[in-house]
């Protein structure tokens, strides 16, 4: 039931040259990681928040009992001091 939902996702994030991937899945969660290795830009790629929303939002009709939606996003860490 997730993946319908990450691939029509996909085709917009696609644009920008980033990709979802389903990390793991249950009855009631979901994990996704943004891959943003083939992106020249990053920061076009829809924000973090709006992505997890509209995943939200179409898990309610496809997937209803998925409650948790977790997703990675290499642009949260970009910030951080790096560790040696």
């Amino acid at each position: 039931m997730v993946a319908p939902v990450v691939e029509e996702l996909n085709e917009i994030v696609r644009l920008d040259g980033a990709e979802l991937v389903v990390r793991a899945e249950s009855l009631t969660s979901v994990l996704l990681e943004l891959d943003l290795s083939r992106s020249e830009c990053p920061e076009c790629v829809v924000p973090k928040d709006l992505i997890v929303e509209l995943i939200r939002s179409k898990l309610a009709t496809a997937a209803p009992d998925v409650s948790t939606v977790k997703l990675i996003d290499p642009r949260e860490d970009e910030g951080a001091p790096q560790q040696h």
